[in-house]
C-alpha cells in the first residue's frame, strides 16, 4: 500500500477517516493525500473565500493528528466526482472515508455517497465509523467464493498486516422449513458438510494468509452469520467483496454489502470486482 487518499467535509464525523489515514499511511509508510470538495454551486467569491477557509482548517486538523507528511488537496466540484478524480490521478491503493450522513429519502431514491463511490471505483474503500485507538487487530472477512471476495481478502490482509483474519461462509439451507425445520445440528450437518468441500477447493485455490483463521460455517443469513462471528472474535475491521450493478439496478452492491453499510457495525473495508 503506497498511495492513500482521504477525503473530509471537515466534519466530526470525518474526523475519525483522516486519523485513520494517517494511521495507515504510518503504518504503511505510504504517501498520504487529505483531500476537501468545495461546493461548485456556490457563487464565485464566495467558493475562493471557501477554499482558503478549508485549506487553513485542513492545516490545522492534520496538523493536530500527526506530524507525518502528507499533501492537502481543495478541489471545487461534485465531491464523488472529484475524489474519484484524484483517485486515478495518484493511482490511490485505498480511498478512506468518514461515516455517511444520513438523509434517508435521498439515500432511499439514489443510494448513499458510500455506495455510489464503490459501485465506481475499482479501488478498495475504507468506511471509517470507529474511534482510532490501534491500528486494526482482528478482521472479519465475509467468504462467497466470488472474485471480489477473494480481492477483498488480499485488501483487508494489505491493510492490516498484523492483523488475524476470521473468515465465515453462510450456509443456504434450501427449503429450510421442510428440511431442517428445528435448525438442529444433526439437519443442516449434509448442508455444512458440503458447503465445506467448495469453500476449502476455493481457499486452496486463492491461497490465503496464514492469518487467516479456519473459515467457520454457520447455517444462517449472510448478516446473522458474519454478525455472530465478529461479536465473537471482537474485531474492529469488517472486509466485504462487493458485486457491482448497473446504476440502474435497484441495487448498487447488492442487498447484503448496503444492508451492513448502513448498519456500519464497525469500520467496513469494501473490494469490487
Amino acid at each position: 500500500m503506497k498511495t492513500i487518499l482521504v477525503a473530509t467535509d471537515l466534519s466530526e464525523r470525518s474526523e475519525r477517516a483522516v486519523r485513520r489515514a494517517f494511521n495507515l499511511a504510518e503504518l504503511h509508510t505510504a504517501d498520504l493525500t487529505v483531500l476537501s470538495i468545495v461546493d461548485s454551486d456556490l457563487p464565485d467569491d464566495i467558493a475562493v473565500q471557501m477554499t482558503r477557509a478549508t485549506e487553513a482548517q485542513l492545516a490545522q486538523l492534520c496538523g493536530a493528528i500527526s506530524s507525518y507528511s502528507y499533501k492537502a488537496r481543495v478541489k471545487t466540484g461534485d465531491p464523488q466526482r472529484e475524489i474519484h478524480a484524484v483517485a486515478d490521478e495518484l493511482d490511490a491503493d485505498l480511498i478512506v472515508l468518514g461515516v455517511h450522513r444520513e438523509r434517508p429519502w435521498v439515500d432511499m431514491v439514489a443510494g448513499t455517497t458510500m455506495e455510489r463511490l464503490v459501485h465506481a471505483s475499482q479501488r478498495p474503500v475504507l468506511l471509517v465509523s470507529d474511534p482510532v485507538m490501534h491500528s486494526y487487530r482482528r478482521v472479519v472477512c465475509g467468504l462467497d467464493m466470488s472474485p471480489s471476495c477473494a480481492a477483498a481478502l488480499r485488501a483487508a490482509a494489505d491493510l492490516a498486516p498484523e492483523a488475524e483474519i476470521d473468515l465465515v461462509h453462510a450456509v443456504h439451507v434450501p427449503f429450510r422449513g421442510f428440511l431442517a425445520p428445528s435448525g438442529a445440528e444433526a439437519e443442516v450437518r449434509p448442508f455444512v458438510q458440503e458447503a465445506r468441500k467448495r469453500v476449502d477447493a476455493w481457499l486452496s485455490e486463492i491461497e490465503p494468509p496464514k492469518r487467516c483463521s479456519s473459515p467457520k460455517l454457520i447455517a444462517a443469513s449472510r448478516v446473522q452469520a458474519l454478525g455472530q462471528v465478529f461479536r465473537e472474535s471482537g474485531a474492529d475491521l469488517i472486509a466485504l467483496g462487493a458485486h457491482g450493478r448497473s446504476s440502474l439496478a435497484p441495487t448498487y452492491l447488492g442487498s447484503f454489502t448496503e444492508e451492513l453499510l448502513r448498519m456500519r457495525p464497525s469500520d467496513i473495508l469494501v473490494v469490487k470486482r
